[in-house]
């Protein structure tokens, strides 16, 4: 499984590619069979304006199944990153735990025996 990660902020705080990169991995890690690639791509939607503007988009490709794409929006770059990677396990146990379900017949009922019939 490849990730592609993209930190578009102007000035890159030290150690956000590393931090991206650990968060993601240990979310996505149980999963990685089941994907082909990752794209994660930081940036900082307002610019110098302020507000709630630090973005993490996510796309990830899997086997054999849709896409999953989406995208959260905090004030600091390392929250929206930890509210992404929270979301990313989240969905990935959703859709992939679908396929591992395992269907069970319906229990027997006992027999009931009458004393004295």
């Amino acid at each position: 499984m490849r990730i592609d990660l993209q930190c578009t902020d102007g000035e890159t705080p030290v150690g956000l590619r590393d931090y991206v990169a650990r968060r993601m991995r240990f979310a996505i890690g149980r999963f990685r069979d089941h994907i082909q690639w990752a794209r994660i791509k930081v940036a900082d939607v307002n610019g110098p304006r302020g507000g709630v503007d630090k973005r993490c988009v996510v796309q990830l490709r899997l086997r054999n199944r849709p896409d999953v794409i989406f995208a959260i929006t905090e004030v600091e770059a390392r929250s929206a990153v930890d509210r992404a990677a929270d979301r990313v396990a989240q969905v990935l146990t959703r859709r992939l735990g679908r396929q591992r379900r395992i269907i069970r017949e319906p229990a027997l009922t006992p027999e009931v025996v009458l004393a004295g019939a």
